[in-house]
């Protein structure tokens, strides 16, 4: 079945803001996050958990460290995080998942969180347990919730330094042409541009269709790119709302991930 594009839902401003802040944190201080911090996150998931979407954030206070796994060993492995968010839905619920999973991880970092996408060096059996699960769920990805250590370890910074963590591809190369776009489509590429995804890969190219901007998959992907994909819809959404414009996704080609066809002024 082909994944379906996310439901476009009301986008905070801050948001917008937020995307330039966040950054992926593995090692955190332990402490507990304060309770109006958690019940501010939590309304945020139930807030995104609407009639016709099929992902869903929930948000786990005590958060058991063996769920954090690493991605060789302890290589990679998020430490002392008090908590965290699971991003659940259906098999073929992985662009909204990106897409519900952003928003709550740039509503976390407005409120001062720390956070760090996991998509695949995570314990999903055990995470699974955490969470009251329909037939036809599972758990796709989680983030971690707290805040971060002032001081990087040495095992963040390889990390950081085999992931190129702070490397961007061109906007050229991600958006050819993007000069002789309206300034909304320009707005888009470059919140998109700064997306978080999979070892920092940038599985995603932007083109112009008409008045449409199409979202479409790199010669090169790889088995979580679908998630990352609906984390650089939101982004472009939100760089299209920074410039002025609302509108929609649809999923009219198979040569497409998806489009983003705009709609009302917001000015």
């Amino acid at each position: 079945m082909r994944p379906r594009p996310p439901v476009s839902r009301t986008l905070p401003n801050e948001w917008f803001d937020a995307l330039a802040l966040r950054i992926s944190s593995r090692r955190y201080d332990g402490a507990a996050v304060a309770s109006p911090l958690l019940d501010r996150l939590e309304q945020t998931c139930n807030r995104l958990t609407v009639p016709g979407g099929s992902a869903r954030a929930v948000l786990i206070r005590e958060a058991p460290p063996e769920v954090f796994t690493g991605l060789i060993g302890s290589y990679g492995r998020v430490t002392d995080a008090p908590s965290l968010v699971a991003f659940v839905g259906p098999e073929d619920a992985a662009y909204e998942i990106g897409y519900v999973g952003e928003s709550v991880i740039l509503d976390a970092t407005v409120a001062g969180l720390d956070t760090c996408w996991i998509a695949a060096s995570f314990d999903a059996e055990r995470t699974s347990r955490l969470v009251e699960l329909a037939k036809h769920e599972k758990v796709h990805a989680i983030t971690a919730l707290g805040h971060a250590t002032k001081t990087v370890g040495t095992s963040e910074r390889l990390m950081r330094a085999s992931l190129r963590a702070r490397h961007r591809l061109p906007l050229d190369t991600i958006a050819p042409d993007h000069g002789q776009w309206p300034e909304w489509a320009r707005e888009a590429a470059t919140a998109l541009r700064i997306a978080p995804s999979g070892a920092n890969k940038q599985p995603w190219r932007l083109h112009m269709d008409g008045d449409a901007l199409a979202l479409v998959a790199a010669s090169k992907t790889y088995w979580t790119a679908p998630i990352d994909f609906g984390i650089a819809m939101l982004h472009a959404e939100l760089g299209a709302a920074h410039a002025g414009i609302r509108g929609s996704w649809t999923a009219d080609s198979d040569n497409e991930v998806a489009r983003f066809i705009p709609g009302a002024t917001t000015r």
